[in-house]
């Protein structure tokens, strides 16, 4: 059995195109996220002594419970103050992503009027 010429030149043709499809440049990696760890509050909390234990024990106790609670929510409120920045940085990138794009996709439309 016989292959036309035209058929053997198209069929080398098509074998040599085959590694240059092949090696299409690979996406590049998206960069690692790393997420520093987060300290935990520092406050004491102080421990109940005890129904038993005498009034001015229990109102010792009482005032340092304010104090841990205090500084439980200072903690908090500090906490949240790191996330909204950390919200509005992300947003600002998104905005400038959507722009990007938007500016990108414009150019390549200017290209094909």
């Amino acid at each position: 059995m016989r292959f036309p010429l035209h058929a053997l030149a198209a069929a080398m043709m098509l074998a040599a195109a085959i590694p240059v499809l092949a090696q299409t440049p690979a996406a590049p990696a998206a960069p690692a996220i790393s997420v520093a760890p987060v300290a935990r509050p520092s406050c004491d909390k102080p421990e109940f002594p005890g129904r038993l234990a005498p009034d001015t024990r229990i109102r010792k106790w009482s005032a340092d419970f304010r104090v841990y609670l205090d500084c439980v929510k200072a903690y908090v409120a500090e906490r949240n103050a790191h996330i909204e920045a950390h919200n509005k940085a992300a947003k600002a990138a998104a905005d400038d992503y959507n722009a990007g794009v938007k500016e990108y996709n414009e150019a390549v439309k200017s290209l094909n009027d």
